[in-house]
């Protein structure tokens, strides 16, 4: 079976990254150092803000990508995650996670249909920004958002499922049994659901997701904003058990994985994500809504920035 290549990232490995470090006092140090340093890095510390300057807290900026790159074409779903192809890499998840000085943490999605001048060029939609690079989606984000990033990290659709693998999956609860036939979808009972990497991945991407209430099959008509909610409730799902892991070789394994599957900044040290993951043990990001409203640029369907997104972006500053 052919290698994965690993390239842009999935973006809540971060996430997890920083849940283990957080219980890195039962893993060697130099092992975790080790592991730490095998992690590759991005060349973007000139666009970033020191965390000075970002003040009373700091941002990290995490991007998931839609590229296919790794994926093996005997992958279950395979032709669901493969489709025709792509025409270059758009950015799939944008999220900003904002950690206060006093330790709480919020968390505040971007929606891919966002249009704004992308790296000071015309406006697009956000999650095209990616195409220039890792900076110009940083560029964009604190130019035209106002929101000072301080730290970066991106994971790919093969990452992502090589990290549920890794942790012998995750589990969600829905109300309803549930489908999504274009992202390959398929849980037919409700209550607690173990997602295994087919299925979460099928999760995070779902943006026709479709429910069975009474018999009848009722799909969400948030779409993309729909999809960004059940996002989070799977990071939600995905941090609270790998924070609560404490065997040793387990979390090595974990870690080791997670490493593997994630590409940062190049200049988040060590101390930093051990800062940060002191700052954040305690509780799971709270998530943060960003109002937009749908409009039409020519024959584009986009999103836009909405009554009372300045004082939500404010709290990101």
């Amino acid at each position: 079976m052919p290698t994965r290549r690993r390239r842009r990232r999935w973006p809540w490995v971060l996430l997890v990254l920083i849940a283990l470090l957080a219980a890195v006092v039962v893993i060697p140090g130099l092992l975790a150092l080790r592991t730490f340093n095998s992690i590759e890095r991005i060349p973007v510390a000139e666009v970033l803000t020191p965390v000075a300057e970002s003040s009373p807290g700091r941002n990290l900026l995490l991007v998931g990508t839609d590229s296919r790159a790794g994926i093996d074409a005997d992958e279950e779903n395979a032709g669901l995650i493969l489709g025709g192809g792509t025409s270059g890499e758009r950015s799939d998840t944008i999220m900003v996670l904002r950690i206060a000085d006093d330790g709480s943490s919020s968390m505040l999605s971007l929606p891919r249909d966002l249009w704004l001048p992308i790296n000071g060029g015309d406006p697009q939609r956000i999650n095209t920004a990616i195409a220039q690079g890792p900076a110009a989606v940083i560029n964009t984000i604190q130019t035209e958002l106002g929101l000072p990033i301080s730290g970066y990290a991106e994971v790919d659709l093969a990452g992502f499922i090589d990290l549920v693998d890794a942790i012998g999956g995750v589990t969600i609860t829905i109300p309803h049994p549930a489908f999504d036939r274009a992202s390959g979808l398929d849980l037919p009972v409700a209550g607690d659901v173990e997602l295994d990497s087919t299925q979460a991945l099928a999760w995070v991407r779902s943006r026709r997701y479709t429910e069975i209430i009474d018999g009848a099959e009722v799909t969400d008509p948030t779409s993309d904003l729909g999809r960004v909610k059940r996002q989070q409730q799977f990071l939600r799902a995905l941090f609270e058990k790998v924070s609560s892991e404490r065997n040793p070789l387990e979390l090595n394994e974990m870690m080791s994985s997670v490493a593997g599957a994630i590409r940062i900044d190049d200049q988040t040290s060590m101390t930093d994500a051990l800062e940060l993951a002191n700052r954040i043990r305690t509780g799971l990001p709270e998530s943060v809504e960003l109002p937009t409203r749908p409009t039409t640029v020519g024959s584009a369907a986009v999103l836009v920035l909405a009554d009372g997104s300045e004082a939500v972006l404010a709290q990101f500053r």
